[in-house]
C-alpha cells in the first residue's frame, strides 16, 4: 500500500507539469487588407480553419499546426496562404495584457514578414472562449509592402479532447488499489457458524 501511496504521488507530480496541453480548432475569416503604399490587396476575403496543439507552460514556437487549410478569393491553399505555416504561443507579457496565439507561413520563420516573399502572421487572443479579433499581414510577390487588416475575426469551433493526464490515470490506480486490498481483506474474515 505504501508502494501504491508513492507511486501517486509521483504520477500527480507529473500530471500537473504536462496537464496544460490541448488541441483546439479554429476558424479564421479577414478581408479589407492594405498596405502603406494604398494598392489594391490581390486578396479581398480570406477563411481558414485549423488545429493547434500546444502546451500553455511553454512559451515560443512549437512546431507545424495539427492541420492547417485556407481559402483566399474562393481559391484552397493559393497565395501567402500556400505554405505550411508554424505556430507558437505566448503568455501575456509586457506587449499584450492578454496571452496569445501566432500562427505563420514558415518560409520566413514565426512573426517574420519579408517584403516580395508570399508569406503571412496572425496572432489572436489564446484565452478567448469565444470569437476574438485578429491581426493579419500577408506579403506578396507583385507588391513592395506587406498587406494588413485588423478585420480579422478568430473562432474557436471545437474543443478537442486533451491530452490524457497522468493523474487521471493515478486516480484511477489509487481506486483500484483500494479496492483490490478491502477484497483481499474480506477474504480473511472467517464466518463462525454455531447451532444451538
Amino acid at each position: 500500500m505504501r508502494y501504491a501511496a508513492l507511486m501517486i504521488i509521483g504520477l500527480v507530480t507529473a500530471g500537473q507539469a504536462s496537464a496544460e496541453v490541448v488541441t483546439r480548432d479554429f476558424s479564421l475569416t479577414a478581408n479589407n487588407f492594405q498596405n502603406f503604399n494604398g494598392d489594391a490587396s490581390p486578396i479581398n476575403a480570406l477563411s481558414a480553419t485549423f488545429r493547434l496543439t500546444y502546451d500553455d507552460a511553454v512559451s515560443g514556437f512549437q512546431g507545424d499546426p495539427v492541420s492547417f487549410s485556407s481559402i483566399s478569393n474562393g481559391i484552397e491553399n493559393v497565395g501567402p496562404f500556400a505554405a505550411a505555416p508554424i505556430f507558437g504561443y505566448f503568455p501575456a507579457d509586457g506587449m499584450s495584457s492578454f496571452p496569445r496565439l501566432g500562427v505563420g507561413g514558415a518560409l520566413n520563420g514565426g512573426n517574420t514578414l519579408v517584403n516580395g516573399t508570399d508569406d503571412f502572421y496572425f496572432t489572436f487572443d489564446a484565452s478567448a472562449v469565444g470569437a476574438t479579433s485578429a491581426m493579419l499581414s500577408f506579403t506578396s510577390v507583385d507588391y513592395a509592402t506587406p498587406f494588413t487588416t485588423f478585420n480579422a475575426v478568430v473562432k474557436p469551433i471545437q474543443v478537442s479532447a486533451s491530452v490524457p493526464e497522468p493523474v487521471t490515470w493515478g486516480m484511477m490506480i489509487l481506486g483500484l488499489t483500494i479496492a483490490g486490498g478491502a477484497i483481499r481483506r474480506r477474504g480473511k474474515v472467517r464466518a463462525t457458524v454455531s447451532f444451538a
